[in-house]
């Protein structure tokens, strides 16, 4: 942590821990945490990364739920333009400094007790509603402290003021993937990890990560939870990095027990790393600032002769065909060459697939084998082509797949074309889940319809490959419309495919496809 943070917890966490105010919401206990779920801090959150400004509790609908303290309600009611569920905040004081700026929340209820509302008193253990389901995937508590205001902003880590024993309890620390590309120079992105081995003791306070090189100063990246100067409390990918250009990313969703799920993962990414950067030393604090972990690592770099993923073709007659790194793969009697009839240039692919019958995925179309023989693999991948569907001979429901990342013969993650009821085509996402069964998105929307008569350029991107939380994203002319969140820890993509992919029998099918792009340089 940064000196003012830690000099701060050093101070007051011995105080807080001696006044030992609050109790757990559900069991009221000053000794036994309540089971949780997600804890506070990053997660991901309808496919995509997320905040989590507070601490989920899982518990039958119609469990008492209590007051953690003596406080004032501060506001009671109904879903409503600030909160999208039946939710009770409470005001009270902070033992550690002695302020009356204190807020409580808590959300998902089934109901509020008849007595809670604004400007009566509450005392600790008081039942002030019951758990419900309201605005949520499963019955839980949600529960929030904020610090100085009820803006969400606020929110600071719970485990500061609730009692727990603090363990230690983080694991395998490790540096276990990294993308290479340049941008004006040779660069690096490389994600760190490591587990907490109970979510029961959810207690990540922040990282800091520490970059070394021989004969010149390090960089230090610093990210404390509680302070919204080094992470945003929002949703969204983009919001991931901090200005320093470091994001610490939570592999987990809200319902863990359900899942049959007990650890918690992280991923620490470090973006923009020079090549003189030799090692990295990554510290995690916990909550308690008692049992921080520390582990150093040597820096992946590309094996002599090798470079960075970054294949660009345009089918063009002055350029090689298969282009370099890429293959042809075509079923008999099926066709993916170059053609003259233009797309925007003067050349581009056609792929044919002539009525297959069976045989590999991929019907028609280029291979591109991905680098798993590095000791460090990528952590993410994209895959962009312009694409013209000219012929889709194929029955209402099917489905394609114009762009693949596979696993030998299996597809880890595509883009999707599908046919619906009413015979239009829709675009999206598809990827594989942990019982390898497969999620899909298609956006039945305006933005996800495709012509048959104009190009669509389309970029499908694998993100946090290696972890239960990895996401697929379908983009059209630059705008995402699909997203679906699968589980790659168990298996690696190792090709890259444009073309005609798909397990149907007897289609005829035509594509176009132009100015290709495979990458693993972040966006």
């Amino acid at each position: 942590m940064g000196n003012k943070t830690r000099a701060f917890r050093q101070k007051t966490a011995p105080r807080a821990r001696a006044a030992a105010p609050f109790v757990w919401p559900l069991g009221k206990s000053l000794n036994s945490p309540d089971e949780m779920n997600t804890s506070y801090g990053p997660r991901i959150d309808a496919d995509r990364w997320d905040f989590h400004d507070g601490i989920d509790l899982p518990a039958p609908v119609g469990t008492p739920v209590h007051a953690m303290a003596d406080g004032v309600v501060h506001r009671a009611g109904p879903a409503d333009q600030v909160f999208g569920s039946t939710h009770v905040r409470l005001k009270v004081v902070d033992p550690i400094d002695g302020k009356n700026d204190l807020f409580l929340v808590y959300l998902h209820l089934d109901s509020i007790a008849a007595d809670v509302i604004p400007g009566t008193q509450v005392k600790q253990g008081d039942v002030i509603g019951t758990v419900g389901q309201e605005d949520a995937t499963y019955p839980h508590l949600h529960f929030e402290f904020r610090k100085g205001g009820v803006e969400q902003a606020r929110s600071v880590h719970p485990l500061r003021y609730l009692p727990y024993v603090n363990k230690r309890n983080f694991r395998q620390l490790r540096l276990d993937r990294c993308n290479f590309y340049r941008d004006n120079g040779d660069k690096r992105m490389v994600r760190l990890g490591f587990d907490v081995a109970n979510r029961r003791e959810g207690d990540v306070q922040g990282v800091d990560v520490e970059l070394k090189r021989t004969g010149g100063e390090p960089r230090k990246f610093h990210v404390d939870l509680d302070d919204r100067n080094t992470i945003v409390s929002d949703k969204g990918d983009e919001h991931a990095f901090n200005e320093q250009g470091i994001a610490v990313e939570g592999y987990q969703k809200s319902n863990l027990k359900g899942e049959g799920l007990n650890e918690l993962h992280y991923g620490v990414l470090i973006k923009d790393i020079a090549p003189d950067f030799e090692r990295v030393k990554l510290t995690v604090e916990d909550v308690k600032n008692e049992k921080p972990k520390r582990a150093e690592f040597p820096l992946p770099k590309l094996a002599t002769g090798r470079k960075p993923v970054h294949s660009r073709a345009g089918f063009e007659e002055s350029e090689t065909f298969p282009p370099p790194g890429w293959e042809l793969s075509v079923l008999s009697g099926n066709i993916c060459r170059p053609d003259k009839a233009n797309l925007e240039d003067a050349q581009r692919l056609l792929c044919q697939d002539l009525g297959s019958a069976s045989g590999t995925v991929i019907r028609a179309g280029l291979r591109f084998a991905l680098p798993i023989d590095r000791a460090v693999r990528p952590m993410s991948w994209r895959l962009r082509a312009d694409i013209k569907p000219a012929e889709l001979q194929m029955d209402k429901g099917l489905v394609i797949h114009p762009l693949a990342f596979l696993a030998g013969n299996e597809i880890v993650g595509a883009a999707c074309l599908r046919k619906v009821v009413s015979g239009d085509l829709f675009a999206g996402v598809m990827i594989r889940s942990k019982d390898g069964f497969f999620r899909e998105r298609i956006n039945k929307g305006e933005k996800g319809k495709i012509p048959t008569d104009s190009v669509v350029r389309w970029e499908v991107e694998l993100l946090r490959i290696g972890t239960r939380q990895t996401t697929a994203v379908l983009r059209l002319n630059d705008e995402v419309v699909a997203r679906v969140n699968g589980d790659t820890a168990s298996v690696e993509p190792d090709a890259a495919c444009l073309g005609i992919v798909h397990r149907h029998r007897g289609l005829q099918l035509t594509l176009h496809a132009d100015r290709l792009l495979l990458t693993e340089a972040p966006r």
